[in-house]
This record gives structure tokens, C-alpha cells and sequence, in this order.
């Protein structure tokens, strides 16, 4: 799965899981007692929207890393979204009282605010690559919320119930996008997957890519998500399925704009030298290798291409 993919499926992800929360919230308020206090279905609104995204996220996420879908990731990620939902939808009513004149802004500034907290506690996935996730998160989901709250602000004295409908969609596939756009738009180069001695790997990678920024620093083995012991991420990021690729093999890393590649410190033994290559433009790495276009990396029977992103050139 190239880029332009990922983008699309990741959107697609996010807006289905706003429609099943549209579902999951419209039920839920059928069920509750006539009468009850607003605050209570706007909370719940929100809190479902988040954690409707958390889980979703995190299932793509892991089909797309090539990985077995971990239900306690999954349970994390719908929790953490959860969370901050709450957090957002105890926020929303405030916000419409702080600006009675101007209602729909009220509206439009509350789901912004349920946007940036959901993308902000879902870009945490990704904080041992890069701490400016977070930041990613939260300005993508922002903006996805934007794109909600217009939405409900426009329609919903005409449409009620398809303006939030579409609310609910618009918003879910604006934080799902904006999480994984803000990497690929800030992006300072890109790992291709090129050819592997190994079918499974041949089988699971395809046309794969990963993007790369400033700021990244990125463990590339075979350990499957089966054998992590962490909560809510990988520990092994990019997940090559080639038997003669150790288990952590490489770490590429960026550093003053530069980019690196090194061997893992658990293959740098004698033993590990041997038996696991490395090699970039077929020279064999034991130390930091500075990574340039088109450089060619072999780990194992597998084979990536570095590819730097394009400066364009300045005017005479």
C-alpha cells in the first residue's frame, strides 16, 4: 500500500467509525430516560465518537504495518479515544454559553476542541517515533472537527438528524486523515519496499511505503506485533516478515536534517555481524551510514529504497 493509499484508507477508517458512533450515540439516547440533562447525550456523543476512532484507528493501523491485530491495542486505543471524547464533550456546552450571540460558532469550537483532544490522544501511539505526533494528531483532528462542526452548524435546522450524521463522518475521517497526513505532508523522504528473497515478505509489503521526517527515529525488524509487550504501540516500527531479518535489526534515524541508518544494538555482536546483513549501496554497515537518494538498503533477503523528498529548486 503506497502514500496516497494509505491517506484514503486511513479517511475511510475514521469515517466509518463516526458513522458507527452516530449509530452507537442515537440508540444509547433512545434507551436513556425522557428528561434527562443535555450535557449528558453531548458527552456521550462525543465519548463514543472518540473511542469509535481509537479502535478503528488502531485495527487499520496494524493491517496496514502487516501485523495481527492486537485486542488489547485495540481496547487501548478505544479507551485513550474515550477519554479524551469526555473530556471534549464536558467542554461543548460551555463553549455554546460563552457565545450565545453566536451560536454555530459555539457549536463549530466545541467539536474542534473534541477533534484536537481525540487526534491529540491517538498521535500518543506514536510517540517513540517521533514526539510531534502528538502535535500532528491534534491539528488534524482539530481540523476535522472544524469540518464536523460546520456541518452541524449549517444543516441542522433544516436536516437534524443527517446534518449529524454527517457531522459525525466528516469529523471521524478529518482526524483519521489529518493523523496521517500531517506526516506524509511534512515528510523529508520515504522507505519504498523494492523486492525480498522471501515470499512472505513479497506477500505482505507489495508496494509499500513509509514516510520519513525530520524527527523520526524508526526500529526495522521481524518481530511481529504478536511478541510485544507494549500496551498501545509497536516496539519494532517497521515490520519486515523476512526470516533473515532479526528480530531488531536496524534503526533509521534523523538527525539536523540528516538521515542515518545503523545496525540495532541486540545484532551488533560478532555473532550478529555474521550471521544478519546490512548493507547500503551493497556496503556492509557496522556503523552510522548517512542515507542519500535512491540509496539502497538490504537487510536480510529484503530490499528498500531511501527516495529524499524533492526540494524545489530556487529562482534565478
Amino acid at each position: 500500500m503506497n502514500i496516497n493509499q494509505l491517506l484514503y484508507f486511513m479517511s475511510l477508517a475514521g469515517g466509518l467509525a463516526g458513522l458507527f458512533a452516530w449509530a452507537s450515540q442515537g440508540l444509547i439516547v433512545m434507551l436513556l430516560p425522557a428528561g434527562i440533562a443535555p450535557w449528558a447525550s453531548v458527552v456521550t456523543a462525543a465519548a463514543l465518537l472518540g473511542g469509535s476512532i481509537g479502535g478503528f484507528i488502531v485495527v487499520f493501523d496494524e493491517k496496514w504495518a502487516g501485523n495481527r491485530v492486537q485486542i488489547r491495542w485495540v481496547a487501548m486505543g478505544a479507551l485513550v479515544g474515550f477519554c479524551a471524547g469526555t473530556v471534549s464533550g464536558a467542554l461543548h456546552l460551555p463553549l455554546r454559553a460563552a457565545l450565545p450571540a453566536a451560536l454555530p460558532l459555539g457549536v463549530v469550537m466545541g467539536w474542534m476542541v473534541s477533534g484536537a483532544l481525540i487526534g491529540a490522544g491517538l498521535g500518543a501511539r506514536w510517540l517513540a517515533v517521533n514526539r510531534a505526533r502528538v502535535a500532528h494528531g491534534m491539528i488534524g483532528g482539530m481540523c476535522g472537527g472544524f469540518l464536523g462542526g460546520v456541518t452541524f452548524a449549517t444543516l441542522s435546522q433544516w436536516l437534524p438528524d443527517i446534518s449529524q450524521a454527517l457531522a459525525f463522518v466528516l469529523t471521524g475521517a478529518g482526524i483519521s486523515f489529518g493523523i496521517a497526513f500531517a506526516p506524509v505532508f511534512l515528510r523529508s523522504a520515504a522507505l519504498r519496499f523494492i523486492n525480498s528473497g522471501d515470499a512472505r515478505a513479497i506477500g505482505k509489503l507489495g508496494k509499500k511505503e513509509w514516510t520519513v521526517q525530520d524527527g523520526d527515529s524508526y526500529i526495522v525488524g521481524s518481530q511481529s506485533a504478536d511478541l510485544s509487550k507494549s500496551r498501545y504501540g509497536r516496539e519494532v516500527d517497521i515490520y519486515l516478515p523476512d526470516a533473515s531479518v532479526a528480530p531488531r535489526h536496524a534503526r533509521i534515524y534523523s538527525k539536523d536534517g540528516r538521515f542515518f541508518i545503523t545496525r540495532h544494538p541486540d545484532v551488533m555482536s560478532e555473532a550478529g555481524l555474521r550471521r544478519f546483513v546490512l548493507k547500503v549501496q551493497n556496503r556492509s554497515i557496522t556503523t552510522p551510514r548517512e542515507l542519500q537518494d535512491q540509496s539502497l538498503i538490504v537487510l536480510g533477503r529484503t530490499t528498500l529504497m531511501f527516495l529524499a523528498k524533492q526540494k524545489p529548486e530556487r529562482s534565478q
